[in-house]
This record gives C-alpha cells, sequence and structure tokens, in this order.
C-alpha cells in the first residue's frame, strides 16, 4: 500500500533524512518509534508533501507520489492527522467534519458524522459545540475524525496519543483496532511503546533521521537490547 525507498529531507540546509526506507502492506497498522528528533515528524510530512523530499520514491498503491502536492495525494486517499491537530476552534464539531468531505472511493464504505459517532461517542454528544471549546482528547478525536470523512484509503497519525490522559489513549486504541477492521491502512509516529505495542503489528525505529530497526511488533516486544539502544529516554 505504502513503499518508501531512500527518502531524503532537508530543512533548509539541515539533512534531517537520510536514505529512509520501509514498507507497509494493506491493512497493516505500521508505527514509527524513536526518540525526539529522530525524524518521525519529518517523515509523516514528507509522506503527505508538507515537505518535499530532496530524492527517494513514496509509492502510494501504484504511484509515486513523491512529487505530489499534498492536496493531490489526499484527494488518492492519503489521509493525514498532524501532530498540532489544527481544527478551526470556531467552527462546530459538524462544521469541522463538513470540512473534510471528500466523495466515496471504490470499494470503501463511506463515513459519514453517524458512523463516526459510533467511532468517538464523545463527538456524538457535541455535535454544536465549537472546536475551541473542547478538550485535548476530543480534539485530537475530532482531527481524526475529520480526516476519515475524506475516505481515506491509508491514514497518517504523527503522535495520536501525545498529551491524553490514560482513559483517552484507550479509546484511541480501540478507534485504531476498528480502522483496521474497516481495512483502512495505518501508520502512526509515536514515542509511547505501550500504546504503539497495543495497536501496530510492525514497526520502524528512526535514529537520527536513519533506519535503525525494523520488524514485527512482537520482536520488538521481546528485544530489550534494542529497546536501550534506541528507545531508552
Amino acid at each position: 500500500m505504502l513503499a518508501v525507498e531512500g527518502l531524503n529531507s532537508f530543512y533548509g540546509q539541515a539533512h534531517i533524512l537520510h536514505g529512509v526506507g520501509f514498507a507497509v502492506g494493506s491493512g497493516e497498522v505500521a508505527v514509527l518509534l524513536g526518540r525526539n528528533g529522530a525524524g518521525k515528524s519529518t517523515t509523516m510530512k514528507s509522506l503527505i508533501g508538507l515537505v518535499r523530499p530532496a530524492s527517494g520514491s513514496v509509492r502510494f498503491g501504484n504511484r509515486e507520489v513523491a512529487r505530489m502536492e499534498p492536496f493531490r495525494r489526499a484527494q488518492l486517499g492519503l489521509g493525514y492527522v498532524p501532530e498540532e491537530r489544527r481544527i478551526f476552534a470556531e467552527l462546530t464539531v459538524m462544521e469541522n467534519l463538513d470540512v473534510g468531505r471528500q466523495p466515496a472511493r471504490d470499494g470503501l464504505r463511506p463515513w459519514t458524522p453517524e458512523r463516526l459517532f459510533t467511532l468517538f461517542p464523545n463527538l456524538g454528544a457535541m455535535r454544536r459545540r465549537p472546536g475551541g471549546r473542547m478538550s485535548g482528547g476530543e480534539q485530537q478525536m475530532l482531527t481524526i475524525a475529520r480526516t476519515l470523512m475524506g475516505n481515506p484509503r491509508f491514514l497518517l497519525l504523527d503522535e495520536p496519543s501525545e498529551g491524553l490522559s490514560p482513559l483517552i489513549v484507550e479509546q484511541m486504541a480501540a478507534a485504531i483496532h476498528a480502522l483496521r477492521q474497516e481495512g483502512l491502512s495505518i501508520l502512526l509516529a509515536e514515542q509511547n511503546l505501550h500504546f504503539a505495542a497495543e495497536v501496530a503489528t510492525q514497526a520502524v525505529i528512526l535514529e537520527s533521521g536513519r533506519v535503525a530497526w525494523t520488524g514485527s511488533m512482537a520482536a520488538l516486544r521481546a528485544d530489550a537490547g534494542t529497546h536501550g539502544r534506541y528507545l531508552a529516554v
């Protein structure tokens, strides 16, 4: 579903990603792990096009998208939930969802507000509440729901558990499991190894902008040495 090869990305003169490569299969949940500054968010932004890679390949389905504008990637079915959430604070929950609406895609059951309120019951109880009057966890749910209104085939989630209460983190994990059951492919960037282990089947560890380790989440959980080398604070 998503294949990345030799990705090199810069911020100005600073070389951030160094030949990053990995693949995510159809219906799979994979996670990018690493310490602060490892390159996780830059990888996400390079995949959606907010950072233009200097070189490398990003294949989404059967299309090369590395040189496409972000809106073109979204039209193809690549959905992105940024770390900063970026909800429209003055718009209500329903209005935020309307902003994200795109046509249905062949082979996918389209998302509607009612289906999303089943996935995120908290949102169903505050349909007319402005986004700026919601908690951080509720805003995170709204951001994901708004992205799903675009009926993506593949979802990029940047730090979905950051700053959330344990209860909301549990709800977020349940939502990701439900999305996988819908057949959605997901790549998330995370620092919370416990949360990542709950939802992901595959892991990619980044260290200083390079891929340091790839494998199954089960293998990573059993490898204490890798935890200490790349993930310990």
